[in-house]
């Protein structure tokens, strides 16, 4: 899973628009079916709001996952692209209650810990 991070997402904002486009459609975010892959491709994340996908992917943000390190780097790009998303108070409170555990795991990679550490701050900021 590194390395999937690391050579199609980190430092391709394609890359990053086109995980996040999957993930929205697949969790339910899009308002209809897409019929082909286009809307994937997009070179920014859609028009879609942010809040289901963030609540899915905080879910995934524990150290039994299989997926955590593509989790937690899917977290912290969909706050990169919509910040406002922590105003709610709700995925806030969500993902901060995750952190601790998270950042305590040996498990937890070192670009994992670093984007927990941003994300953590990110929600400082908006709690502020």
């Amino acid at each position: 899973m590194s390395h999937f991070i690391d050579t199609a997402l980190v430092d391709d904002d394609e890359g990053e628009a086109a995980n996040l486009n999957y993930w929205a459609y697949w969790v339910g975010e899009r308002a209809h079916l897409e019929l082909t892959d286009d809307f994937i491709a997009a070179r920014t994340p859609g028009p879609w709001h942010g809040g289901k996908l963030l609540t899915h992917l905080a879910d995934g943000i524990a150290p039994d996952h299989g997926y955590v390190d593509l989790n937690i780097h899917s977290v912290w790009s969909l706050l990169q692209a919509r910040p406002a998303l922590l105003q709610s108070g709700r995925a806030g409170r969500a993902l901060r209650n995750r952190l601790p555990v998270m950042l305590d795991s040996r498990e937890l990679s070192a670009r994992g810990r670093r984007e927990l550490e941003s994300i953590r701050y990110a929600i400082r900021l908006a709690e502020a």
